[in-house]
């Protein structure tokens, strides 16, 4: 974990916040980060391609009649970065710091459960604060667990359908069966309606993100593009300690 020095919060070059004695951490790393901004622009351009394919909405196709095999071509080579970038997730889960290690995601003890139902009871307005994490808070951690499974979801159907068109040999023994237990078009139709599910978590992620970084004020919104968050010493100490207790 790489931690610049402790910075008072009360000195004459800071306000003074309820924060007092803090530092800033480097919490997402580069590689979580690379992973984040990634899925975010292949999603928008998986969704807007995908969409154009489900339904040519463009007119002039008279003048590019090749228009339709842009768009696949856009789609298949951006579903590949997709596909990437899900797999170096994958790697994350375990060659990652312990803030995007698999145990933070997984709820496997009482206490990240406690703090599902009070982060629940902050998004349901009945908490006036929310819960202060270093990492994920374990409701959003839980979220982004199921997430990542749909993405799994829309990566095997699209690669169901990618190999009904060039039928090859490598995918067709990984996917190929598939269509006998789901049919072709039931398979395509789960592809396209996951885009939505994407699009509103996206809606409903960014609004959560700008409302926690506001009422924690630690630089959340920051640390997605810097890495770094503004985190009290004496949590993180907590931190430290806690983590020298979980087993390897």
């Amino acid at each position: 974990m790489q931690v610049v020095q402790p910075r008072s919060f009360g000195d004459a070059r800071h306000p003074e916040t309820k924060l007092g004695r803090a530092v800033a951490v480097y919490v997402w790393q580069y590689p979580i980060r690379l992973f984040h901004w990634g899925l975010v622009i292949s999603l928008a351009v998986l969704s807007f391609t995908g969409y154009y394919i489900h339904d040519p909405f463009i007119v002039g196709q008279v003048q590019h009649p090749f228009l339709m095999g842009e768009f696949r071509f856009v789609h298949e080579a951006f579903g590949m970065i997709f596909i990437a970038l899900f797999i170096m997730r994958i790697y994350l889960f375990f060659g990652g710091n312990r803030w995007v290690g698999w145990r933070q995601y997984v709820p496997l003890s009482a206490a990240q459960f406690k703090e599902m139902w009070e982060v629940s009871k902050f998004y349901a307005f009945i908490r006036p604060t929310p819960i202060t994490k270093i990492g994920h808070n374990a409701m959003a951690a839980f979220s982004y667990l199921g997430i990542y499974s749909l993405v799994a979801v829309e990566i095997v159907t699209g690669l169901v359908m990618f190999n009904w068109l060039r039928h090859s040999p490598i995918l067709g023994p990984l996917v190929g069966w598939i269509p006998r237990f789901i049919s072709f078009p039931n398979l395509r139709l789960i592809h396209f309606l996951l885009m939505f599910v994407f699009i509103a978590f996206g809606v409903f992620h960014v609004h959560l993100c700008m409302l926690i970084s506001r009422e924690e004020k630690r630089g959340l919104m920051d640390s997605i593009f810097i890495g770094y968050k503004v985190i009290p010493a004496d949590e993180l100490q907590e931190e430290e300690r806690k983590a020298a207790l979980e087993p390897r």
